[in-house]
């Protein structure tokens, strides 16, 4: 059993965090012995997991969600689809970003005099290409190394 300050010591986190964490439905509630609370030691991998998920770019409620159904389907294949989804949302993200950082660039090397001639470029390239970025935006997704053929010698 480990005090609520073992635990913080050995994660690195505040013990507000730990309690955060675990009015937030993300921890087991903690056993109590002479009023302080008390971890078991798995508790450890579960705070190196909410820590990991939140490096890959999980929210809190999708962590909880994600942990509080893992045992349904399996914790490997609910992570991996959770892995999945937030993989795409970052491709959409990514997409936007980069569709700013050309407009950004278009708009620092623009030549038209007046914003409104700026304006009526914008729409002629709309017009003329209304739901196709620049092929320098296309975003290559990434083949998992299961999909990779082994090189021949």
């Amino acid at each position: 059993m480990l005090t609520i300050g073992q635990v913080a010591s050995r994660t690195g986190l505040r013990v507000s965090a730990i309690r955060y964490y675990e009015s937030r439905g993300l921890l087991p509630k903690a056993s109590r012995i002479g009023g302080k609370r008390v971890y078991e030691g798995s508790v450890l991998e579960r705070l190196a997991i909410i820590e990991l998920a939140k490096t890959a770019g999980f929210h809190l409620d999708e962590i909880r969600a994600t942990l509080q159904h893992a045992t349904d389907a399996g914790p490997g294949v609910r992570w991996k689809m959770a892995a999945r989804a937030k993989q795409d949302e970052l491709d959409a993200e990514l997409k936007r970003l980069l569709i700013t950082k050309y407009v950004l660039t278009r708009m620092t090397t623009c030549s038209c005099a007046t914003l409104e001639e700026s304006g009526r470029a914008f729409l002629d390239a709309v017009a003329n290409h209304p739901a196709e970025p620049p092929a320098e935006l296309k975003i290559q997704r990434r083949r998992s190394a299961k999909g990779l053929k082994p090189r021949s010698r």
